[in-house]
């Protein structure tokens, strides 16, 4: 007997790695400010989450070029999941 699921298993950030953004509660990824190579500078916009009719504005904790993004938005997101890396 087989079972298929349709859960995804997200990557985790770091937590001993600054360049790693986590989400910092479970909800949903709105919308994302930036893109893959761009500049930002410390508490530049990021990406903006929905969780529970709030939301909340992730910011550049320094300046630094996105290495990566690991969600897209609408995408559903628990805490402690891999959103953005940064390079210092």
């Amino acid at each position: 007997m087989n079972i298929e699921s349709d859960v995804i298993h997200k990557q985790k950030a770091d937590l001993s790695n600054d360049s790693h953004i986590a989400a910092t509660m479970p909800g949903t990824v709105l919308k994302i400010a930036v893109s893959k190579g761009t500049k930002v500078r410390r508490g530049e916009h990021l990406l903006i989450t929905e969780a529970m009719k709030m939301e909340t504005t992730i910011q550049a904790p320094f300046d630094g070029i996105v290495k990566e993004i690991y969600v897209n938005a609408g995408e559903s997101i628990s805490t402690g999941d891999l959103l953005i890396e940064l390079d210092h």
